[in-house]
């Protein structure tokens, strides 16, 4: 089976940039190395959308300041069959370049943190759900060869506040991967414990259908406003403590938008440490509760005569949204999307004891696996039309699943398996769910 998501190393190794929070710093009280590190690696993977590609990857950390990371990767694909109306040519190769700079610190403000994120990248087969309705068929997908173009710059601001209030930027000791001296943090009174940040985030995306002759593209630019706060032991895979955040995102139909739309959508996660056995580490359930409105969206007219797109409605990898990587795991990326959404989900984590690749006694690896990570998971989701408890949690939408995580250059990494109704999915994929 091929991984289904483009979320491979080449693309999901970005999306960290967007999804940590800024301004920490983490050193391994076994490392004399502590600040800084740097590794270049190739890659090999074959995904629906792009068949058999490969490329480098590099990430440099700590260089210049402590707390700012660099990723760069390129990568070309074997050719594939395509269909085409546009396009002419019977074969294509997915090719892509990305980079992103992370938690870049302006020489103006102590509390700012600057990222910046891009991608420009050719799929011979990528999909888009347009009608992503809840009783919609998996079958009913846009799939074209094509451009998928995205473009962020986020500046995030750390509030005065709990365990900001006298530093912006967090310092972790980690032995092993798991924190030090945290044991009293985690779960306290929101805003006077804990981290806030806000962050404004301007975005420009394109996708583009290669294969069509009328509208071959969809374009989303806007600006995204976010606050978020971390009430946990450690930000980058919690034991105890709880997280929320909530966003507001706008398209004013301008830059070349195909039209403007509004989302909201909020989260909550609950963190509970439960004893472990001799032989682990950690053992941990995590809890998350997330839902999503448009409500710009309008469900009875259509964006200029079509008959598929509803005017004002967000793309289908924006707003209420559920599938892939993050929320639905055993369903297709952006494969249900709607007006509303609401989503529950819920994992166990262990840590064993037993690493056989740690990086004391494998000093031959260009990265130390600090950690592996057990987990079984369960889900539900629901998108529809207008926003009711009862219709959202009427025929919702399941799947379990099971993965493996690691901590690997400080940055947990998953690879998982889930089934749904649809079928099964595989993923790879960079940060904690949730």
């Amino acid at each position: 089976m091929k991984v289904k998501y483009i979320s491979v190393i080449f693309f999901l190794l970005m999306i960290v940039f967007v999804n940590l929070n800024a301004a920490i710093i983490q050193e391994d009280v076994n490392d004399n190395n502590r600040s800084k590190f740097w590794m270049a690696l190739p890659y090999a993977v074959s995904t629906e959308s792009t068949g058999l590609v490969g490329g480098v990857v590099g990430l440099w950390s700590g260089y210049g300041q402590k707390q700012m990371n660099i990723i760069a990767t390129g990568y070309y694909g074997m050719s594939e069959e395509v269909e085409g109306v546009r396009n002419k040519d019977k074969e294509a190769n997915a090719f892509g370049v990305a980079i992103g700079v992370n938690n870049y610190k302006p020489s103006f403000s102590n509390r700012m943190f600057i990222s910046l994120l891009g991608s420009h990248a050719y799929y011979p087969n990528q999909a888009l759900y347009i009608d992503g309705r809840n009783s919609s068929s998996a079958d009913d997908v846009l799939r074209s060869q094509g451009y998928n173009n995205w473009y962020n710059m986020s500046f995030k601001y750390s509030l005065p506040l709990g365990e900001y209030k006298d530093k912006a930027t967090l310092k972790y000791a980690l032995d092993r991967g798991l924190p030090i001296g945290r044991e009293k943090y985690g779960g306290g009174m929101p805003f006077v414990t804990g981290t806030t940040q806000v962050a404004v985030t301007p975005f420009y995306n394109k996708w583009t259908a290669d294969k069509l002759t009328d509208e071959p593209a969809w374009t989303a630019v806007g600006i995204k406003i976010k606050l978020e706060h971390d009430n946990t032991d450690y930000v980058s895979s919690p034991s105890r403590g709880y997280s929320f955040e909530v966003q507001y995102a706008q398209d004013f139909g301008d830059g070349g938008s195909i039209q403007s739309w509004k989302a909201v959508e909020a989260s909550y996660t609950q963190f509970i440490e439960i004893p472990h056995l001799s032989w682990m580490r950690n053992n941990v359930i995590a809890l998350n509760v997330w839902s999503a409105y448009s409500p710009s969206w309008q469900t009875d007219k259509f964006y200029e005569g079509t008959s598929t797109i509803n005017a004002n409605r967000p793309p289908p990898w924006e707003g209420a949204r559920l599938g892939g990587n993050e929320r639905m795991r055993g369903y297709s990326a952006n494969r249900f999307s709607d007006k509303s959404a609401i989503y529950y989900g819920a994992e166990y984590r262990f840590i064993p004891d037993f690493n056989p690749l740690n990086k004391k006694d494998n000093g031959w690896m260009p990265v130390g696996i600090d950690w592996f990570q057990g987990v079984l998971f369960v889900e539900a989701g629901r998108v529809a039309p207008k926003y009711t408890l009862g219709e959202l949690h009427t025929d919702m939408k399941y799947d379990v699943g099971l993965s493996i995580r690691a901590l690997a250059a400080k940055l947990p990494v998953r690879f998982e398996f889930a089934v749904g109704d649809e079928g099964p999915n595989m993923a790879l994929m960079i940060k904690q769910t949730f």
